[in-house]
């Protein structure tokens, strides 16, 4: 089976704790409880004014009280606004593969389902009034390719769509779009062009230039899941790297020893 797990942005900060736990998150069960397994495939719906898809997963623990979870801090509580469901409550243990809570980062929005002549009948848009949505075979087919996910194979002989990069960690933790153009402009700025400050690639020269600002990425040097709570980010916290460096850096959970290393690593190497 696979399903929609539908929040409100008004009873919880969704946004930020997906932002906090980008590995997996709790998600409030009060139906079908008995239905959902470990594998099932499982979007995270935002409702309101900017409803839509916003992150997908798996589900990695059939649904449990609350009270018999041992990690309370896993399951969000500091995020909800009002009304958080009781000890008593069922809660799901999602997996997540990958986040995009707005449009630039390629959220699905409510929009493009009541465009597409399957999904426009699903009852995310025709009865959104649940927390809990049991999606149909061909639902989640549509949706997986609206989507765009890795793990994704067409049912048929027909060629998949495929070929996207998703660098699910970097889009997970970066908030604020804005700080990647802000990070690349006062770069350039200071040092005249953009360069990866780990393994020196130089911008003039190596990639043409309609896509050379492409290869640069901005990284958190600490990452946002490591903090305690919302924080402000300065250009100081940021670190341009190329698009390969940022993969290596992000390649396991030690990134902040990733990092160092790579560092330590090219400058030895280029001394």
């Amino acid at each position: 089976m696979a399903w929609i797990f539908q929040g409100s942005p008004e009873k919880m900060d969704i946004d930020g704790y997906l932002s906090r736990s980008p590995q997996s998150i709790y998600w409030w069960t009060p139906t079908n409880v008995k239905d959902i397994e470990v594998g099932d495939p499982v979007f995270i719906w935002r409702s309101g004014e900017q409803a839509g898809a916003i992150a997908y997963g798996q589900v990695a623990k059939r649904p449990t009280r609350a009270r018999l979870i041992k990690n309370k801090a896993s399951l969000g509580s500091k995020f909800w606004i009002k009304d958080e469901p009781g000890p008593e409550e069922h809660r799901t243990k999602i997996k997540l593969s990958d986040v995009r809570t707005d449009e630039d980062q390629g959220m699905i929005t409510r929009a493009q389902l009541k465009a597409h002549p399957l999904l426009k009948n699903s009852l995310i848009i025709t009865a959104p009034n649940r927390t809990v949505f049991k999606l149909s075979s061909d639902e989640v087919i549509e949706l997986q390719k609206l989507w765009n996910t890795p793990e994704f194979v067409e049912l048929n002989d027909e060629p998949a769509s495929e070929g996207r990069l998703l660098l699910s960690q970097h889009k997970r933790r970066e908030r604020q779009s804005r700080l990647r153009r802000d990070k690349l402009r006062k770069f350039r700025k200071k040092h005249g062009s953009l360069h990866c400050e780990i393994c020196k690639l130089e911008e003039s020269g190596s990639y043409p230039e309609e896509v050379v600002e492409s290869v640069f990425e901005v990284h958190h040097i600490t990452p946002l899941s490591e903090l305690d709570g919302m924080t402000l980010t300065g250009m100081e916290d940021l670190a341009v790297l190329c698009a390969s460096c940022h993969r290596a850096v992000h390649a396991n959970k030690a990134v902040k020893e990733n990092y160092a290393s790579l560092k330590a690593f090219f400058a030895e190497k280029n001394s």
